[in-house]
């Protein structure tokens, strides 16, 4: 990897120009400015999946769903908590983007990023005036639907036209985003027959009640551009984006059909829904440390984010240790989309929410996730009570992610089909039942993807070589 050149040291002595050359001079130092927007980095939220016993199955929970994540997974599989219990989950995540462009290499680098948060928490009450003899039983949840980080530095040189000569342009682009949206969960699960549970749960995006519930990004390019054998200026071009005051509301539904003690299955679906959005933007340009333009503005947004539908099987053997789980999800990405209503420009008023792009420009498609998992307890038969319960699980999924589909064309990127970005994954998992009232679960989980998210850029011959490790710490306390 090539390291960049500190901009100080690559500055030339600024030699006063004739008055003729002012104009053509301004031109070359905004011009990377404008240059800029093709380097119009975009990046949608990552889905979340919640708790660490779930996802040391590899995510295969639809129709497991018997821990108090049950409201995140199937909220059908309310009904088989029997105790009130206290759930909380915690996360650590480093992600890996390895980029490489044929038509700039310079932009060949390695980016990382870590973090850290809440995944969820729950309290779960089984009701025990439940009508009819069924169980009924509610739960409130805080759960961490999607995450916006991500970290992006990277040279990027070019040529453009300013003035009517050529201006060569080197730029250091530093590129942040974080942010994430969570809900609050109110959710039930009813019992309707012995083989057949229900659920509902309340999504409630709403910043009033869950602060920071916003993303923002930060984009600085530092530009040395020059012109006529070695006259040089130095740009600074920042742009801030903040979404605040996210509000929202969306529901889960649920069910679970056990229709003996070894099979179950299970059905659940996320209903699409339209956010609203606070945006705020400021631009902000200087050439040679003088402010050229400063600009701000707001206005409203709404965002359209995407239904989904999860079906699933269990099957646990008759010793009861060993139980396997398999799950297909299809989620709906064409319906993410922002309307932006008051944008100046006509082609960006309804954008596609994966590439930023004009949603003339290409298709987007649906995504299918396929996920297998295991479950070993280790029962010993032999003792009445087993104060000590430990288990281990193992999982393996398909997980693509949305994006245009572009592809390489003689003059630049094609027209899009939607075909999304392939994803594949494995995890790992531990847990620990003790005295049957304190539930610990570890989960290891690897995400790799190879040649990925040209969207990113918008470059031709410019991908991404993507791995994700998360370590989920999870524990119940059962009352």
């Amino acid at each position: 990897m090539k390291k960049a050149c500190p901009l100080s040291r690559c500055d030339a002595p600024f030699r006063r120009p004739g008055i003729a050359l002012l104009a053509v001079l301004a031109a070359a130092a905004l011009a990377p400015c404008a240059g800029a927007q093709s380097v119009n980095i975009t990046s949608s939220p990552n889905v979340v999946g919640s708790g660490a016993r779930a996802l040391g199955m590899g995510g295969a929970f639809v129709a497991v769903a018997d821990d108090a994540t049950a409201a995140s997974w199937n909220p059908g599989g309310l009904t088989q908590l029997e105790r009130p219990e206290f759930s909380l989950v915690y996360d650590f995540k480093w992600d890996g983007e390895d980029f490489s462009s044929d038509r700039h290499p310079e932009m060949d680098e390695s980016h990382s990023l870590s973090l850290s948060g809440l995944n969820y928490m729950s309290a779960v009450y089984p009701l025990p005036f439940a009508p009819a003899g069924r169980n009924l039983v509610v739960s409130l949840s805080l759960q961490r639907k999607f995450d916006f980080d991500r970290r992006l530095k990277f040279r990027y040189n070019g040529l453009v036209p300013a003035g009517g000569v050529a201006a060569l342009f080197s730029s250091l682009v530093d590129y942040r985003q974080e942010g994430q949206l969570s809900s609050l969960s109110p959710a039930v699960g009813f019992e309707i027959t012995e083989e057949l549970s229900l659920g509902l749960v309340v999504n409630l995006w709403n910043e009033d009640i869950i602060p920071n519930n916003e993303w923002k990004s930060v984009s600085e390019q530092r530009t040395l551009s020059r012109i006529l054998g070695g006259f040089a200026t130095n740009t600074l071009s920042r742009t801030i984006e903040s979404h605040k005051n996210f509000h929202g509301i969306n529901y889960t539904a649920g069910a679970l059909y056990k229709p003996d003690d070894r099979w179950s299955f299970g059905l659940v679906y996320h209903t699409r829904f339209t956010a609203g959005v606070d945006y705020e933007q400021s631009q902000e340009v200087r050439v040679g440390g003088v402010r050229g333009m400063l600009r701000t503005g707001s206005r409203h947004k709404e965002i359209t984010f995407p239904d989904a539908v999860g079906v699933g099987a269990a099957y646990r053997f008759p010793n009861d240790k060993l139980t396997l789980s398999f799950d297909v999800t299809r989620r709906s990405w064409d319906q993410f989309v922002i309307h932006d209503k008051r944008n100046r420009n006509p082609r960006l008023r309804k954008v596609w929410g994966v590439s930023g792009l004009d949603t003339d420009a290409h298709d987007m498609d649906a995504v299918w996730t396929v996920r297998a998992g295991a479950e070993y307890v280790f029962v010993d038969a032999r003792k009445p009570v087993q104060n000590i319960l430990p288990s281990v699980r193992a999982g393996v999924f398909y997980d693509p992610e949305p994006a245009s589909g572009r592809r390489d064309g003689f003059l630049g990127l094609k027209r899009g089909d939607g075909s999304p970005d392939d994803y594949y994954g494995v995890t790992l998992g531990l847990g620990l039942l003790l005295y049957d009232r304190v539930n610990l679960d570890l989960a290891y989980v690897y995400r790799w993807g190879d040649d990925n998210r040209v969207d990113t850029f918008g470059f031709s011959g410019t991908r991404a070589d993507v791995d994700q490790h998360t370590i989920y710490l999870s524990t119940v306390i059962y009352f």
